[in-house]
């Protein structure tokens, strides 16, 4: 093709015909141009195409997550919940006259002293973040990945660190005899544990409320992000389904 297209030129240039000459260098120009044109528009559909498919990939991989962290935060709230009826209705059961100590304490022990520390998976988000990717996302999907995200990490260091303060408020009652108590153990003579019995209710009393409290404010905080969650996956499967 190339030794046709200069067997012309010479031809037109031989035969001293520079006007034909002129016009046919122009629209072999043109030509080269057009097939300039048509390759950078088939390298730029071969980016998109491949940028489609960065993108459809995180939305899968982030749907997977969601779906983790909806069963999580299900899971959790309910756990929070059961948590925060037995608080009630210890303090239903107090309201009752001419309680013994003995029997404050078994109903106190009833409550689940148990608490868990909180986490989530972001790691599609930080990857997203790390790599730049995040800019392939619609605006108002990168926002919710984004509020997500800081919203969990608030959660977390607000809910340990309650946490950290219920533990610690824990030791007191232990420290005073809750265990010997509990378990039903000999206590050794000459201990004084009876006499701390009204302390231990006061400070495993204490400890618990704080516990319940906390529990209210994070399982509310856990509802709202779980309906947040559901609006993002609500989006993604719409880009997936216009796609």
């Amino acid at each position: 093709m190339i030794k046709f297209f200069r067997k012309i030129r010479q031809n037109l240039l031989t035969e001293n015909k520079f006007s034909k000459y002129l016009i046919y260098a122009i629209g072999e120009i043109i030509l080269v141009v057009i097939g300039i044109l048509i390759a950078l528009q088939l390298n730029n559909a071969k980016e998109i195409s491949k940028l489609n498919e960065t993108r459809h990939n995180y939305y899968s991989q982030i749907l997977v997550d969601l779906d983790k962290e909806i069963e999580n935060i299900t899971n959790r709230i309910s756990f929070l919940e059961s948590n925060t009826v037995s608080f009630e209705e210890y303090n239903k059961y107090i309201e009752t006259l001419d309680l013994e100590p003995n029997q404050i304490i078994k109903e106190l022990l009833k409550i689940n002293r148990v608490s868990r520390y909180s986490s989530f998976n972001t790691n599609t988000i930080q990857t997203l973040e790390s790599t730049g990717d995040i800019k392939l996302m619609p605006e108002i999907i990168r926002n919710h990945l984004l509020d997500l995200k800081r919203s969990q990490e608030s959660y977390s260091k607000v809910s340990n660190g309650n946490n950290g303060v219920y533990l610690n408020a824990l030791m007191k009652p232990l420290q005073l005899g809750l265990l010997r108590l509990n378990t039903k153990k000999p206590i050794y003579k000459g201990s004084r544990i009876n006499d701390n019995i009204e302390e231990i209710i006061l400070t495993l009393e204490g400890a618990l409320g704080l516990k319940y409290y906390t529990e209210i404010n994070n399982a509310k905080a856990l509802s709202d992000m779980l309906i947040n969650i559901k609006e993002l996956k609500e989006m993604i499967n719409l880009e997936l389904k216009n796609k």
